[in-house]
This record gives structure tokens, C-alpha cells and sequence, in this order.
């Protein structure tokens, strides 16, 4: 600090900064106002911001030099959520229509499409719950799965049984697969394995799946044994929409849904942007 006392800006700072320096004394002391500037300077690898207030006095121009390298970080990071929280709410609203949409074309009338829209968007929700608190991170899979089923039911739950890799999922991914668990579950209650007090049995797998000279793979495997195959069959509706259409189209997967005459079956193979292991 000592090194800096009788030295001119254009000793100090670079040409640039010592321009700005020169043009704010000479707003000071035409108008005899306050005048800021703010500059940056390299730091080894770190470029920091600084603000400085130039103040007129008595004896000349007192200069008042703060760092708001910090300041500026956070305001460039909530810069950055309010914008991801905007994208990520347009697009969850886009969801949310399509999925009332839908529903209204696939329903009975005004009753059976609230049920089935309330059940659709409290899944979404809650996945928007888990995203939301991992600082839009995503979820895990298992984490997602637990959430799902524990809505659908607390006996869907009991039997269920979730095995296999349990990678992180993109936000994109978590909203689409937890609507499908959701579909599959409500599914297996109303319609399957677990409908009217049926001891069947619900399994989740998923595996990572490699492939050479290629990215891997998420394979996730809903199984349920002991169903009303008839029953179950004369359910194609917004589901069977989501499941095979929908959920694949919006990871950029592929999906496979099998009815068999005692089990029913789901494989969705996800692709590696839509995770991490």
C-alpha cells in the first residue's frame, strides 16, 4: 500500500482502467457530484471485480476502492436460477397440460377425470419436489421410485420390491419416469397385480447397460406377476399412452409394454444424457 501513495492511476492500472479513472475525476470535478466506476483486473487465474467511488472533497477526490468479485458471483448465480427456474416451470406447464389434455380425451366423464388428473399431477409434483431440493440436480431412482409407489399406496409399497443400479436422473428424466412409475402403480392396484386385495407381486429393476465403442445405457424393468390378464387388457387409455409413447419420446429411449397372461411387463432403455452413474 505504501508503493501506491503519490502514483497516478496510469502507474497503477492498466491503460483501460486508468482511462475510466481519468473520464470519472473529470465528472467530479465538473458537476462536484459522486461518480462510480467498476473494473476488473486479472488475479492469477481469477479475473475480480472492483467498484470504485470517487467523492469529491475540500482538498481534491477521495477514492474509495471495494473487491465485489463475490457480490457480482451471486448475482450472476441467481442471474442463473431465476433463469433455470423459468425454463424448468415452462416446461413443467407444458407437461401439465398436455397431461390434463389428455386425460380429459381419456376419461369418463368430469368425476373419473379429476381422480385421474389429481393422481397424474400430485406424481408430478412430487417429482418436482425431489428435482427442486437437489438444486435441479434430478433424482435418484430408487429415491423416485419409493416416492411414486408410496403415493399410489402404502400396500403397493409393502410388495414392491426395487433392485439393480440406482443411478442419478436428469431433471427431464425424473419428471417422465416418475409419471410412469406413477401409471404403472396406480395400474397394478386398480388393475393388477395388487387389485382387490390380490397377493401378487411388483418388481423394479434397472441396469446399466453397456454397449461397445458406445455409451451405456439405463434399463429399467417394471414386473408384476399374478394379474387378471382380461382385465388388465381392456385398460388402453392415457397409461398406455404415457408408457409407450410419451415417457420414451421425452427421454429420447425406447420402451417395450406387455401384457402376458399372468404378468405384465415394462422395459424402458434410457439413454446415457439422461443420467449419471
Amino acid at each position: 500500500m505504501q508503493d501506491l501513495i503519490g502514483r497516478r492511476e496510469a502507474d497503477i492500472f492498466p491503460p483501460d482502467t486508468a482511462s475510466q479513472f481519468a473520464a470519472a475525476h473529470d465528472r467530479v470535478r465538473t458537476s462536484r457530484t459522486e461518480q462510480l466506476i467498476e473494473f476488473s483486473l486479472e488475479d492469477g487465474l481469477r479475473r475480480r471485480i472492483f467498484e470504485a467511488r470517487l467523492i469529491p472533497d475540500d482538498d481534491g477526490i477521495i477514492a474509495v476502492i471495494a473487491d465485489i468479485s463475490e457480490t457480482r458471483a451471486r448475482e450472476l448465480a441467481v442471474a442463473s436460477l431465476l433463469r433455470e427456474v423459468s425454463h424448468r416451470s415452462k416446461n413443467l406447464l407444458a407437461i401439465v397440460q398436455s397431461v390434463a389434455m389428455q386425460t380429459a380425451h381419456h376419461s369418463g366423464g368430469i368425476q373419473d377425470f379429476l381422480n385421474k388428473f389429481r393422481g397424474r399431477l400430485h406424481a408430478l409434483s412430487s417429482t418436482q419436489d425431489l428435482v427442486t431440493d437437489s438444486n435441479w440436480r434430478g433424482t435418484y431412482l430408487h429415491t423416485l421410485v419409493t416416492s411414486q409407489l408410496t403415493r399410489v399406496g402404502s400396500s403397493l409399497l409393502a410388495e414392491a420390491r426395487i433392485t439393480g443400479a440406482n443411478p442419478l436422473l436428469g431433471p427431464n428424466a425424473s419428471l417422465h419416469i416418475g409419471l410412469a412409475i406413477h401409471e404403472l402403480g396406480a395400474n397394478a392396484v386398480l388393475h393388477g397385480a395388487l387389485a382387490d386385495g390380490k397377493a401378487g407381486h411388483v418388481w423394479v429393476d434397472a441396469q446399466i447397460v453397456a454397449h461397445e465403442g458406445q455409451e451405456s445405457d439405463l434399463v429399467i424393468e417394471w414386473q408384476e406377476a399374478g394379474i387378471d390378464a382380461e382385465k388388465a387388457a381392456l385398460e388402453p387409455r392415457f397409461g398406455t399412452l404415457v408408457l409407450e409413447r410419451i415417457v420414451p419420446l421425452s427421454v429420447g429411449g425406447t420402451a417395450e409394454f406387455r401384457i402376458e397372461p399372468d404378468s405384465v411387463r415394462y422395459r424402458l432403455v434410457v439413454p446415457a444424457d439422461q443420467f449419471e452413474v
